[in-house]
């Protein structure tokens, strides 16, 4: 991936949490491969560090709809960052993720923040200190992916997953991500005060109104969020 594929991703967020009518993401490669990453032809072209944020996709870590990544290929570098900040991971049979950046005197950051909490100290520093690919079925085992599937099925199989996101509540959806997100970061005394918080806006929202009155009267409700 280059700048450009950075920045327009990061765009395609924001654009994303801005439409109303947008209730989830799926994010998918359009070749035979997820990505493998940063272009490190460009990379090595660069005379200076400069902050990742400027132009990375960062933003899919603020987006209040749910992201589903649909993994196909190599998964790599950047690209395994990019499926990280994703919500659910769901890969074909043909996917290999992998942390390669140490090999080429580069650091893998985001991954190296995030994939112990993800899969555990061990397996995650296998990934980000040998450098070497897995394969669907071992990112399956060690809980970096939530489903693998043949690569004719993987694009239904998000779609499907995000039709059945896209039926609930988007308040509620907002807030059980938020506090998710926000809650693997605090403590267990912070973390309740934050759910009383947001349990206090989802009890008093329209949705909750509109969902309680649609069990009663056994019909599908219609959320505006």
């Amino acid at each position: 991936m280059t700048d450009e594929m950075y920045h327009a991703i990061g765009d395609a967020f924001k654009q994303a949490d801005a439409d109303p009518q947008v209730r989830c993401v799926v994010i998918s490669g359009s070749g035979r491969a997820f990505t493998s990453g940063h272009d490190l032809l460009e990379f090595g072209e660069r005379q200076a560090w400069k902050p990742w944020s400027a132009e990375r996709f960062d933003n899919g870590l603020e987006t209040a709809k749910p992201v589903i990544a649909a993994i196909n290929g190599y998964c790599l570098a950047g690209g395994l960052e990019l499926a990280l900040y994703c919500d659910i991971r769901i890969c074909d049979t043909t996917a290999q993720f992998g942390c390669p950046e140490p090999r080429w005197g580069i650091l893998h950051g985001y991954g190296a923040l995030r994939t112990p909490g993800l899969v555990g100290t061990s397996d995650a520093m296998r990934l980000l200190l040998t450098g070497e690919f897995i394969d669907a079925e071992e990112a399956l085992r060690i809980g970096l992916v939530s489903q693998v599937v043949e690569p004719a099925d993987l694009i239904s199989t998000a779609n499907e997953m995000a039709a059945k996101i896209a039926v609930n509540s988007p308040l509620a959806i907002r807030l059980t991500k938020e506090l998710a997100r926000r809650g693997r970061d605090m403590s267990l005394a912070d973390g309740l005060r934050l759910y009383q918080e947001y349990s206090r806006l989802s009890f008093s929202s329209d949705d909750a109104r509109e969902g309680t009155r649609a069990f009663a009267e056994r019909r599908d409700p219609e959320y505006q969020g």
